[in-house]
C-alpha cells in the first residue's frame, strides 16, 4: 500500500501545479526519487504517464468550464497557460474527438479524465503465469537508444520497436541468438535525464552492435501472450496493483527487463512476452 499512497501523493501534487509546465525530472530529483521508478509505477498504476495525465487533467477541467459559461474560452486557455488559440483547438479536437465550440452538446458522452483515486477491489480475472528464478548477469548485444525522461511512455518504445523490425535490424540482431534466454531483450533505465531503452538479444558472439550486461537477481518472471502493445502494460498493472501487494516483495523499479518471443513481421504480430520483474 505504500507504493499507492506515494502515487497518490505526487497525484495531489500534479493537481496543485495543474496550470504550471512541470519538469518533472527536476522535480524527482530535488526529492531524490529516481525518475525511472517513478515513471515505471505511475505508468502502472495510473495507466498514463505523469505528463500525459497532466494533459488530460488540464483538457477536463478547461471542457468543463467551457460547459458552465462563466467566462470566455480566450481567458480559460490563457489562465491554463496554453500557448495560443489555434494550438489548443487543435489539441482539443485531438483529445475528445470534438470542437471545443460542441462541448456543450457532448460533456456527457466525451472521455473526462477525473481525478485518479485508488480503491482495492477483488477480480475474477484470471492472472498470468509466473515463476520466481535467479538470474545470473546475462550478456546482450544490441542497440540502444533514448528518450526524454519527462516526455517518455510506452508509445515511445513501440514504435522504436516497429522502426527496428521494419528496418531489419531486430532480425539481425536476433541472428546472434546463442544464449540461454532465446528472444528479443528490452532493458530499460535511467540515465542523466532520459529513459535508456536497449534492445538486444543474449549472445555471446562479438559482433557490431553494443554489449551491455543484465543485472544479476531473484527475478519473478510473469508471461502472457497477444499484442505487444497490449500485454505489457497489462502485465505491469498485475505487478503493482495486485502481485506486489499480494507477496509484500521490496521490488526494484530502476530498470526493467522484457522479455519478446515469436516476434516475426512486425509489433501487431502475436506472440509471447514477459515481464522480469527483480525484487530482493
Amino acid at each position: 500500500m505504500e507504493t499507492i499512497h506515494f502515487i497518490e501523493k505526487f497525484i495531489v501534487y500534479i493537481e496543485d501545479h495543474l496550470r504550471e509546465n512541470i519538469d518533472f525530472d527536476s522535480v524527482l530529483a530535488n526529492d531524490d526519487i529516481e525518475t525511472k521508478s517513478f515513471l515505471t509505477l505511475f505508468t502502472s498504476l495510473v495507466g498514463m504517464t505523469p505528463r500525459e495525465y497532466q494533459e488530460k487533467r488540464q483538457l477536463t477541467e478547461i471542457a468543463i468550464e467551457v460547459y458552465d459559461g462563466h467566462r470566455r474560452l480566450v481567458d480559460i486557455i490563457k489562465y491554463y497557460n496554453q500557448p495560443d488559440l489555434e494550438s489548443f483547438k487543435d489539441k482539443f479536437q485531438k483529445e475528445f474527438g470534438i470542437s471545443v465550440y460542441d462541448v456543450d452538446k457532448h460533456i456527457n458522452s466525451i472521455p473526462l479524465q477525473l481525478r485518479v483515486s485508488f480503491e482495492i477491489k477483488p477480480t475474477t480475472k484470471k492472472d498470468p503465469f509466473t515463476e520466481s528464478r535467479y538470474h545470473e548477469s546475462i550478456r546482450l548485444i544490441g542497440i540502444t537508444e533514448f528518450f526524454a525522461a519527462n516526455s517518455y511512455d510506452y508509445t515511445k518504445k513501440f514504435r522504436y520497436l516497429n522502426y527496428l523490425m521494419n528496418s531489419g535490424i531486430v532480425g539481425e540482431i536476433l541472428k546472434h541468438n546463442n544464449g540461454q534466454v532465446k528472444g528479443l531483450v528490452v532493458l530499460e533505465q535511467y540515465y542523466e535525464g532520459d529513459i535508456q531503452v536497449f534492445v538486444g538479444t543474449p549472445s555471446s558472439f562479438d559482433t557490431v552492435f553494443e554489449t551491455i550486461y543484465t543485472p544479476s537477481s531473484n527475478y519473478q518472471i510473469f508471461e502472457s501472450n497477444g499484442l505487444i502493445e497490449n500485454e505489457i502494460p497489462k502485465l505491469y498493472e498485475h505487478i503493482y496493483r495486485k502481485w506486489q501487494l499480494k507477496e509484500r516483495y521490496d521490488i526494484e523499479t530502476e530498470f526493467s527487463i522484457e522479455v519478446i518471443k515469436g516476434l516475426v513481421n512486425d509489433i501487431e504480430d502475436e506472440c509471447i512476452i514477459q515481464v522480469w520483474q527483480s525484487y530482493f
